[in-house]
């Protein structure tokens, strides 16, 4: 592999890690993904536990 494709592969990968590393972060502190209403979700034991 050349400079520019290594360089490349490495942008992409550092995105992905940001990605993941975001929602975990955010999984730990309790933040879920929606914005509308979980009432009806089936997950929604996940995000909003009962406390």
């Amino acid at each position: 592999m050349n400079g520019p494709t290594i360089v490349g592969a490495l942008i992409v990968l550092a995105i992905v890690a940001a990605i993941v590393g975001r929602g975990i972060w955010n999984r730990r502190h309790r933040r879920g993904g929606c914005s509308c209403g979980c009432g009806d979700c089936p997950s929604r034991g996940l995000c909003h536990p009962d406390k």
